[in-house]
């Protein structure tokens, strides 16, 4: 998470030029599609909005972001420990909450939701609190509630350590991280789960149990610790506008949905080809890690493909958002591609790889980056569909 402590004022950039980030770079597999079809030049993206330090606010850390009804954005600042919220045009009208351990207080929030009628949900993951304030224009604290674990043998945590709580239509679903044994090498974790909770705590059905490998590396007397291997597979997982919990697995691409009944529906299966790992991304991702005996691991467990996609957005029109994989470590841009279920159709556009996006909602897309100096930075698009 990048960090930036001066405030050096130069201003709110509004860039309505028109950079538009179309899929002018088509991807080598577009003959393998099976049953879907790409479409060549009907979607773009222009950016209307880059946000960074300004006369009167900046970003320590954008930990998370979503947008209101009205458009408003709400940013969690990790580092100023409070929700930022704006203006459609940037200005910043509010903050909401503090550094602190009382009520609508927070210590290591990780997550903002805006629902139910635009309150904000905000996840504090050292307390394992969940804080609603109630709707703009005057949020307040509506309530807090600290979620208790249900103990397993020997008084440890029967499901983990809680990752975070995301809020699933009437209900909450929350994502319990497992406990690590004293193991090193590459292996398969128990996996993370995914479980339906009330707002006093109280669990319900399993939504998901995620696949995800790891490097577990063990040290003398310091316990062990976990790291994430490059190119590795995941399971991703997004909350749609219709209440649905989106997950796939990014060995392929095949994206399903769970209704809350418990009925699960694959809406992508999409045939690629595989982008390989190259000696020049194999360098890139070993090069910061310090200890040979460590290098050596991680080289001999890096899978020789990459991900089939690397995030995933659902939009509020419930089109799916899949950021592919670059094709180099060089690469300035990565393809998004936008699937439409109901047609089976494909666009393509290209955007600056360090650009991650959160929310797709009122024909706009929203995220956030890094400025030259190295300052979080929100932007937005505008999403172009002459379809």
């Amino acid at each position: 998470m990048s960090h930036f402590n001066a405030r050096t004022g130069f201003g709110l950039c509004l860039l309505f030029f028109g950079l538009l980030l179309s899929g002018c770079e088509t991807s080598s597999d577009t003959s393998t599609l099976g049953e879907w079809t790409m479409k060549e030049n009907e979607l773009t993206l222009t950016k209307t909005l880059r946000v960074s330090e300004t006369e009167n606010y900046f970003f320590g850390s954008i930990q998370d972001l979503d947008v209101t009804s009205e458009g408003r954005m709400v940013v969690l600042d990790g580092e100023a420990t409070h929700l930022k919220v704006l203006r459609p045009d940037g200005t910043l009208i509010d903050t909401v909450g503090r550094e602190g351990q009382g009520p609508g207080e927070f210590q290591f929030p990780t997550t903002v939701e805006v629902a139910r009628g635009d309150s904000m949900y905000v996840f504090d993951a050292d307390p394992d609190r969940l804080t609603v304030f109630s709707p703009l224009p005057s949020p307040s604290l509506a309530r807090a509630v600290t979620i208790s674990r249900e103990q397993g043998p020997r008084g440890t945590d029967a499901w983990g350590s809680f990752g975070t709580v995301r809020v699933l239509g009437d209900t909450l679903a929350a994502r319990f991280h497992p406990y690590h044994a004293r193991e090193e090498g590459y292996r398969n974790p128990a996996p993370a789960t995914w479980r339906l909770m009330s707002e006093t705590g109280v669990l319900g059905d399993t939504l998901l149990h995620e696949r995800r490998k790891h490097i577990s590396i063990s040290f003398e007397g310091q316990g062990v610790g976990v790291e994430a291997l490059p190119f590795d597979r995941s399971t991703l997982e997004a909350v749609g506008p219709d209440d649905h919990f989106y997950y796939g697995w990014t060995d392929s691409l095949q994206i399903q949905a769970t209704a809350l009944d418990g009925t699960t529906e694959v809406l992508a299966d999409v045939s690629t080809t595989p982008v390989p790992v190259t000696d020049a991304d194999r360098d890139s991702a070993l090069a910061p890690i310090e200890r040979t005996d460590i290098r050596q691991q991680f080289a001999d467990a890096m899978p020789d493909t990459k991900p089939t996609f690397t995030a995933l957005v659902i939009g509020d029109d419930g089109r799916l958002w899949i950021q592919r994989p670059a094709q180099t470590a060089e690469s300035a841009t990565v393809p998004w591609w936008i699937l439409a279920p109901e047609t089976n159709t494909i666009h393509q556009v290209r955007l600056p790889r360090d650009v991650e996006l959160e929310v797709v909602q009122g024909g706009k897309a929203y995220g956030h980056t890094t400025t030259e100096r190295e300052a979080p930075a929100l932007v937005r698009y505008t999403v172009n569909l002459d379809a």
